[in-house]
């Protein structure tokens, strides 16, 4: 029952959330290799509408000229200082589904950045890059690893910084548009898979829940959009997570959407009418200008896929809007429901002190029971502390074993026990060595190392191992 109540008030606030959001507007730009596509979004009561569209090309070199472009758009659209978050195409972007060990949790974003030249071909200082956890079980987690292009994806900041605005946010185009799309397609799927046409290639994106879970841009050349859609579908399927939905955008979409459902019978098909933009302009194309919607919602709140490339220290803060007349009416609202709840609690402490009253007749003999049970609850503390003592192994005589294993070349400074769960860090000229010496010991067993090795400038190899104890004595 508390749990029901809890789901409603959880809906409600959502719900009262999102129409404290109407009549603000964030403007989404996306970076194509043939040019930016800007889009104004405004969050109205009757959802979202574009209000503002352009489409400006690109030429290398000309960061001059298409900054004063984008400043003659941004001051007739009266958005000068505005914030703006920019999805950059798949062209000049990376996606990989890496898988790291279960100790890499702790330090994630510390691993990532280290292991990142392991995983994408250019080197982590090229890209900016982010990453989601797809899934984590007891030894391993899966990681969505996203980066761009920081050349392409500077010069563009660039060019909207010195048009007045404001950077907060980097993404992917395919992440973008899979926001864009759950925000415009009504209960989508935690399972789908969004699919765009153009002439000479073919996007995909497939969503799981709340991250990424894959997504490519193909050439015409790999195959026709039927045969690329069939592999995908089959490849989700043999991986366990099959798609439930597909969500279609752009040119020739009829044939594709027919061959979907000869190719899965049970597969939902939403088809381009469903991302209707209203106030977006005739001339312009609903697909390109998904990528730029996608990323304006990241300006008016939270979206379903929140990975942000842009280092925190170079994002500026967001603002969601000016306040309005429907926010106020709500938070009148709001207000009068808050003053309902706090007459329910003056109410229940009134009962409260009453219930209090009638405790104080019992509060002495209460007193005397509850000095009882804290002695006993003391008695049983020591009792279990004496029984850890017994069970647990001598931690001298385990420094001293140690101490005649490892090599001079080796040197602890940490030692962790825990039961007879074993846990020491150190640095050592060669820490692969330790494992089969320590296992040679006879008393320890189930040695392994509990993180990668981490070599510093001095080229000592840094190491956590942990292990189970089994022959020594306990503590006596």
């Amino acid at each position: 029952m508390a749990k029901g109540i809890k789901l409603d008030l959880n809906r409600w606030w959502a719900a009262l959330s999102s129409e404290l959001l109407a009549g603000a507007g964030s403007l989404g730009v996306y970076l194509e290799e043939t040019g930016l596509t800007l889009v104004y979004v405004d969050k109205t009561l009757a959802g979202l509408k574009v209000s503002q569209w352009a489409r400006l090309p690109l030429a290398a070199g000309r960061s001059e000229d298409q900054a004063a472009a984008v400043q003659e758009l941004v001051a007739a659209w009266g958005l000068e200082s505005s914030p703006v978050s920019l999805a950059v195409g798949l062209e000049m972007g990376f996606f990989r589904q890496v898988t790291l060990p279960a100790a890499a949790i702790e330090n994630l974003a510390q691993v990532v950045a280290y292991e990142l030249d392991r995983f994408l071909p250019l080197p982590a200082e090229r890209l900016y890059f982010g990453y989601q956890v797809l899934r984590e079980t007891e030894s391993e987690v899966q990681l969505a690893l996203m980066a761009a292009l920081k050349e392409p994806v500077d010069e563009c900041l660039m060019v909207l910084t010195r048009a007045s605005l404001r950077p907060f946010g980097v993404e992917l185009a395919p992440a973008a548009a899979a926001n864009a799309f759950s925000a415009l397609a009504a209960r989508l799927p935690s399972s789908w898979l969004g699919v765009r046409l153009e002439p000479g290639w073919v996007e995909w994106a497939q969503v799981q829940g709340r991250g990424l879970g894959g997504c490519a841009r193909l050439p015409g050349e790999a195959g026709t959009p039927a045969s690329i859609l069939q592999a995908e579908l089959q490849r989700l399927a043999e991986e366990g997570r099959p798609a439930e939905a597909l969500c279609l955008l752009g040119p020739g979409t009829d044939e594709l959407a027919a061959a979907a459902a000869g190719l899965d019978p049970g597969l939902t098909v939403v088809p381009p009418g469903k991302f209707a933009l209203p106030g977006l302009a005739p001339e312009a194309d609903p697909a390109g200008a998904l990528p730029a919607v996608g990323a304006a919602l990241r300006g008016l709140g939270k979206v379903r896929l929140g990975a942000n490339l842009l280092p925190a220290e170079a994002r500026v803060a967001a603002s969601l809007g000016q306040f309005s007349v429907t926010k106020l009416l709500l938070a009148v609202f709001l207000a009068l429901g808050l003053a309902w709840i706090g007459s329910l609690v003056i109410h229940k402490r009134v009962l409260l002190y009453q219930v209090n009253r009638a405790l104080e007749e019992v509060a002495p003999e209460a007193r005397q029971v509850e000095a009882q049970l804290e002695e006993s609850r003391a008695l049983a503390k020591q009792l279990q502390s004496f029984r850890r003592i017994e069970q647990t192994p001598d931690k001298l005589k385990i420094l001293k074993e140690l101490t005649e294993i490892v090599p001079d070349n080796t040197w602890l400074f940490n030692l962790r026990l825990s039961g007879q769960n074993l846990e020491i860090s150190g640095m050592s000229r060669s820490a692969s060595d330790l494992i089969p010496l320590l296992e040679k010991s006879g008393w320890l067993t189930k040695t392994e190392f509990a993180s990668p090795i981490v070599t510093d400038a001095t080229k000592l190899e840094h190491f956590k191992v942990k292990a189970e104890i089994k022959g020594l004595e306990p503590a006596s």
